[in-house]
């Protein structure tokens, strides 16, 4: 089988990691499989891919995340023609301007079968309302075109076949990661942290969906509320964009600098977790939260917003906690009470663990994806 993979951007994001586990298990699984990528602007996918990648890496200057007409054609006649030469069995896009772009070439190109994954619905909240408006529109419009579509969460096919997509098309998998590696060097070796101060991480670009700017206002509701005979939690952000000047501007006006570090970008984020004591997301929308997976993969309990798909991962009461989106006394309430609890941090630690290894291993993710390809 020769499958095309069609993302908008190569940078580091949660669609490219699952893109790229998606991959290692169908090279390394032994399936009669060819696969290329295509991708727009970035530098994480060819660095990732370079050492075991064998089939080819397509970047194209026309994929690009936002709206532009002629670049946007220019990237339907880039797809078309690619799939006319190389004859595609299957062509399985990611991220939404992909997904619409590459839909279009697959049709007039006449690929067998066209699949799409949603990693999170382009219309999702945290996105400015015409935006929305715009793409929920589009993704309309583009329904009755030939796809099947695979969810990374039930929330987000409840959301599009409310719009009127045939459910007979929709597949769920979720998202799956492997175990992340201890780090040679963790935060209380990197970082100015006091021995006895628990560590309280969270992993996200600084942009308005994964709402950092709230992160910050949990870290000063936890300061302000934490009983005296407690040790004072200190907060690793972990992360980098176009929301870290401001970020940085918080922690020093709300004079948290004593309490919180923006670690800047790294790949890998994940095993940091290993040094945490809690995970925290405060995100506007996730579909399927690879960095709550992640901490529950290395025993940690999640304390997260419950927006999107995040309470399929997150189970309230037993692997962490959800509160209301941006209800940051709420959050720091909860924060607080796992920290003056080890038995119940370390109970929701082992149930975290669990629901990993039972619903959102790597492997199980791409059996899930080679059953479905029909490899």
């Amino acid at each position: 089988m020769r499958i095309l993979e069609v993302i908008t951007l190569g940078e580091i994001g949660g669609a490219q990691t699952v893109l790229l586990d998606i991959i290692r298990g169908c090279t390394d699984g032994g399936y009669d499989v060819e696969i290329d990528v295509v991708f727009g602007e970035g530098e994480y996918l060819p660095r990732a891919l370079h050492q075991w990648f064998r089939g080819n890496l397509i970047q194209t200057p026309f994929l690009t995340r936002k709206i532009n007409f002629f670049k946007d054609l220019k990237a339907v006649f880039f797809l078309r023609n690619l799939c006319k030469e190389k004859k595609y069995d299957l062509i399985h896009c990611h991220s939404s301007k992909a997904s619409w772009l590459g839909r279009i070439a697959a049709l007039l190109a006449g690929v067998p079968r066209i699949c799409v994954t949603v990693h999170g619905v382009s219309f999702r909240p945290g996105i400015p309302s015409l935006a929305r408006s715009i793409y929920k529109n589009i993704e309309r419009i583009l329904l009755p075109l030939k796809c099947e579509y695979i969810f990374v969460s039930p929330a987000d096919k409840v959301e599009m076949v409310s719009m009127g997509l045939d459910s007979v098309k929709c597949k769920v998998i979720p998202n799956g990661r492997p175990v992340p590696s201890k780090p040679k060097k963790g935060l209380r070796h990197l970082l100015p942290i006091k021995d006895e101060s628990p560590i309280v991480c969270t992993v996200g670009r600084l942009s308005e969906q994964k709402n950092p700017l709230s992160f910050i206002r949990v870290v000063k509701k936890v300061i302000e509320l934490i009983p005296s005979d407690l040790s004072a939690p200190y907060f690793v952000l972990i992360g980098d964009g176009p929301l870290y000047q401001e970020c940085s501007q918080a922690i020093s006006i709300e004079g948290l600098s004593d309490y919180v570090s923006l670690f800047g970008s790294a790949e890998n984020a994940g095993q940091y977790f290993w040094d945490a004591d809690l995970a925290v997301l405060t995100s506007n929308y996730e579909a399927c939260p690879l960095v709550a997976i992640e901490a529950m993969a290395t025993g940690t309990p999640v304390v997260a917003s419950d927006v999107g798909g995040t309470g399929y991962v997150v189970k309230h009461g037993e692997t962490g906690y959800l509160f209301p989106l941006n209800q940051e006394v709420e959050a720091a309430q909860y924060i607080i009470n796992l920290l003056k609890n080890e038995t119940l941090r370390e109970d929701m630690g082992r149930t975290a663990l669990e629901h990993y290894r039972r619903d959102f291993t790597v492997e199980r993710m791409v059996k899930e994806y080679v059953k479905y390809f029909g490899l």
